[in-house]
């Protein structure tokens, strides 16, 4: 991907092997700073994963599944295969001995960075952003968007008139929404339209929120609504809204790892 491709459009960011703690307290604050981040926990789909999102930025943490050894020889096959030239490594690593660290670092690459595990989280947790800013990985994008059309649970919702209108979402942000309307709901709405307390739903979540339609598109047989979430929605709803679009985004992964052969490399012996 081209260098002004990659600042446009941002970069996905995978972290290999993390503790539920990890993810709870690292992952998640990452996901409210719109990072596209997401989690994979067994290395064995890792590499046919990273061979279609190459060019993404992957920390390995160092902890269990694989030996020192082992996690030593999987991280510098990487090098090995030309296709994983734009993927730039990270590690995390648990305090070791001088001469074990440098063993296992030895002619390893890790362009992202090498974190200790075992600090305070705060300073971990900063040192993880630092480097996912340098190495650009929000680019010129500022907010993660999430893919909602086969979620049947995914739409809005209000009353006017007496009549209840239902927008079913195609995607989200956390600052707003592309929505389907049909032709013959068009009266429903118009643009610079406030509406307030608009029932969001997306899945077991059900939200209040209030919106501004920006921009009203025709779409073949249906209309594109652009919404924007007004400024009088609250940050605990915003919030929620970023973990669904972190739901959605990391089930969207499971289901292709579902799909995806494993690694059958014994990293072990190599």
């Amino acid at each position: 991907m081209a260098e002004v491709e990659k600042s446009i459009y941002g970069r996905k960011v995978f972290f290999v092997n993390p503790s539920t703690s990890f993810e709870a307290s690292v992952i998640g604050r990452l996901r409210l700073m719109e990072y596209e981040v997401y989690a994979i926990e067994d290395y064995r789909k890792v590499k046919p994963l990273l061979r279609k999102n190459a060019d993404s930025i992957c920390f390995f943490l160092i902890e269990n599944q694989l030996s020192l050894k082992g996690w030593h020889n999987f991280i510098k096959s990487f090098e090995e295969e030309g296709v994983f030239s734009p993927l730039d490594v990270g590690i995390l690593i648990p305090d070791l001995p001088d001469d074990k660290q440098a063993n296992f670092l030895a002619e390893l690459q890790y362009a992202a960075g090498l974190i200790k595990l075992n600090q305070d989280q705060e300073s971990m947790f900063h040192e993880i952003v630092k480097a996912l800013d340098a190495k650009n990985a929000k680019g010129m994008r500022k907010y993660v968007r999430a893919n909602c059309l086969n979620d049947s649970q995914a739409d809005l919702l209000w009353l006017k008139d007496n009549k209840m209108f239902k927008l079913k979402i195609i995607d989200i942000s956390s600052v707003g929404i592309a929505a389907k309307l049909s032709n013959g709901q068009a009266n429903a709405v118009f643009i610079n339209q406030i509406i307030e307390g608009v029932t969001l739903n997306l899945k077991n979540v059900q939200l209040s929120v209030d919106i501004k339609i920006s921009a009203i598109k025709a779409a073949g047989d249906f209309l594109l609504v652009v919404i924007m979430f007004n400024t009088s929605t609250s940050p605990e709803a915003i919030n929620k809204i970023r973990g669904y679009i972190a739901n959605n985004l990391q089930e969207s992964l499971r289901s292709s790892l579902r799909a995806t052969d494993l690694d059958r490399i014994d990293y072990e012996k190599l």
